[in-house]
């Protein structure tokens, strides 16, 4: 009986872990609180420091509250895991040959400079050096969640400002590969034999890591492809987690942190063909998964031993803001960025980020850092994420200021529309728009739902992914922002029609181009919004006509004339 309470009561945990999470962040969000603080303030209300602590004295908070927040510790890790997934995604070696010089000058130099002068300090307040090393790498790092929401939900990410940020963004997240690195190697260092566990886990890890990136080449594009051949959306997903949590588990074996895995599994899903179909079939649930770790988080942040160290905190968010703030004006005024450039990512970047959270959990767990060390550093980077939003504004009235301008919001550059066409479908007609395409050097960018037409396709080099060209989400994926014109192939008439109404519905002022089946359905797309639709069963049979008559030994000019005949005629008819 004992046994069945308990579980029970293991029970009612969970769900109160889940409502905090799925129910509680979504109303903190109306309260226009970014997710990510949303999940740890749900964390730290049901957490044993919170609501909790009042349970002896209001016997019926402990329905809604967690005693014991180590119990979730799995589900924390499993947060991280996807975390870290979602981040690989996002590196792109196409990204990074774009944004070079600013990623591999700019971001490295910001990362490495931070975290001196940042270790400097840590070690200057008594710290070993290990511990600061650790501390000063994960704090040099930013919240790419915070940030990216910000920059895109403000309209500045196609900007001179956005794209410095995204630059540095990209490089702190290619970092964490040797970070997590070091952080296992630190914590072998705790055991007897120092030397040979270092290189035990060293030479593990390599092995591990290398095997990944081998069945990333070979076996990964494989399994997804017979995922995406069973044309069941559930088998898909449940096949991208899959992979990222072998990934995980095998640098985990290899005695190297499990988020370590999750990131080379993401890293080798971006340069696949299945990039924008995994993004968004994964976008559901990502957010849930990330607020696992949040949440965690937030349940282990002890508010009575904030308050009793509140000036402290105070004086490590004042050190840790003005530091990066300082050195990312420096770095970008070396780097000849414009000096109103530099003050809007100095100040948007200021803050720590989800990563040092990770890091320092890790760190406390190897024994790297001491509990009450790392209070007080999760407290900062939380507070100093907390003031994201208006560290941003007034980096960005002040950039304004220094341009002698005024501080108005700016527009999207994607009203360019100088991104490459998207062809909706890569069958026989999408290819000979393609071919067209290549010899206007136009460029262009195919979703097709047939793995093995894209595997094909792919390797001759044609960029051609797997995804659902009737949703607006994988649409969005693979760059409609940008794009001058959608051309719609698809074959299935309800398909075509499901992805006309998808752009139309996103992207009104977009050029849209169909192949319909009929004049019937060519009507039908035309009400939907299509600018020219072409039906394909007439033309094709009007064409075969021609070649018919010229065959015969017609005059040239005579058959142009009795096709175009021909032609208006089916209009008049059908009409």
């Amino acid at each position: 009986m004992a046994a069945g309470t308990d579980a029970l009561w293991q029970f009612k945990d969970a769900m109160v872990f889940l409502a905090a999470a799925g129910v509680g962040v979504p109303l903190l969000q109306r309260l226009k609180v970014n997710p990510v603080l949303g999940f740890m303030l749900a964390g730290i209300a049901v957490g044993p420091y919170g609501l909790g602590q009042f349970v002896g004295q209001y016997d019926w908070l402990r329905f809604v509250t967690i005693a014991d927040p180590e119990e979730f510790e799995g589900l924390g890790e499993i947060g991280v895991i996807f975390l870290l997934f979602t981040i690989g995604l996002d590196v792109s070696f196409k990204r990074l040959w774009h944004l070079r010089r600013l990623v591999f000058g700019l971001g490295i130099t910001q990362v490495a400079v931070t975290a001196l002068v940042l270790g400097a300090a840590l070690f200057a307040t008594g710290l070993d050096l290990g511990a600061s090393l650790v501390a000063s790498l994960g704090l040099a790092l930013s919240s790419t969640a915070v940030a990216m929401q910000l920059l895109i939900s403000r309209h500045r990410f196609a900007t001179n400002e956005g794209q410095t940020a995204f630059a540095v963004l990209l490089m702190q997240d290619l970092t964490v590969v040797p970070i997590l690195f070091l952080v296992g190697a630190l914590g072998a260092a705790n055991a007897q034999d120092m030397t040979g566990e270092i290189l035990h886990t060293l030479g593990y890890g390599a092995v591990a890591v290398g095997i990944l990136l081998l069945a990333g080449r070979f076996v990964v594009p494989a399994v997804m492809r017979a995922a995406a051949r069973a044309h069941s959306h559930e088998l898909f997903v449940a096949v991208v987690l899959l992979v990222a949590m072998i990934s995980a588990v095998a640098t985990g074996f290899a005695g190297l942190p499990t988020s370590l895995g999750a990131l080379i599994a993401g890293v080798m899903l971006a340069e696949s063909a299945f990039k924008h179909q995994v993004e968004t079939d994964i976008e559901p649930f990502k957010g849930l998964l990330l607020g696992l770790f949040f949440v965690y988080v937030g349940m282990s942040i002890d508010i009575g031993f904030v308050a009793d160290n509140f000036g402290r905190i105070l004086m490590a968010l004042a050190a840790l803001m003005v530091i990066k703030t300082v050195v990312l004006l420096a770095i970008a005024s070396l780097f000849r960025i414009p000096l109103a450039t530099g003050i809007q990512v100095a100040f948007l970047l200021a803050h720590g980020g989800e990563f040092a959270l990770i890091l320092l959990a890790a760190a406390s767990a190897a024994g790297i850092l001491d509990p009450a060390t790392n209070q007080i550093l999760i407290a900062t980077v939380v507070l100093s994420m907390a003031l994201t939003s208006l560290m941003d504004e007034i980096g960005r009235r002040i950039g304004a200021f220094v341009e002698g301008r005024r501080a108005e919001r700016p527009r999207l550059h994607t009203e360019d529309r100088d991104g490459p066409v998207i062809v909706g479908g890569y069958g026989r007609v999408g290819q000979m728009i393609a071919q067209v395409l290549d010899a206007e050097d136009v460029p262009w960018v195919a979703l097709e739902a047939d793995p093995y037409e894209v595997a094909n396709a792919r390797k001759g080099g044609a960029p051609v992914f797997f995804g659902d060209a009737t949703r607006k989400e994988v649409l969005l994926k693979a760059g409609a922002n940008r794009a001058p014109a959608f051309v719609v192939t698809l074959s299935h008439p309800q398909l075509a029609e499901r992805m006309v109404r998808a752009v139309r519905s996103e992207w009104p002022d977009a050029k849209l181009f169909a192949r319909a089946k009929d004049w019937k359905h060519a009507d039908h797309l035309r009400d939907l919004g299509v600018d020219d639709v072409i039906p394909e069963a007439v033309e094709g049979s009007l064409q075969l006509a021609a070649h018919v008559l010229d065959g015969l030994g017609f005059d040239e000019d005579l058959v142009a004339d009795r096709i175009e005949l021909e032609r208006e005629r089916a209009k008049t008819s059908h009409a």
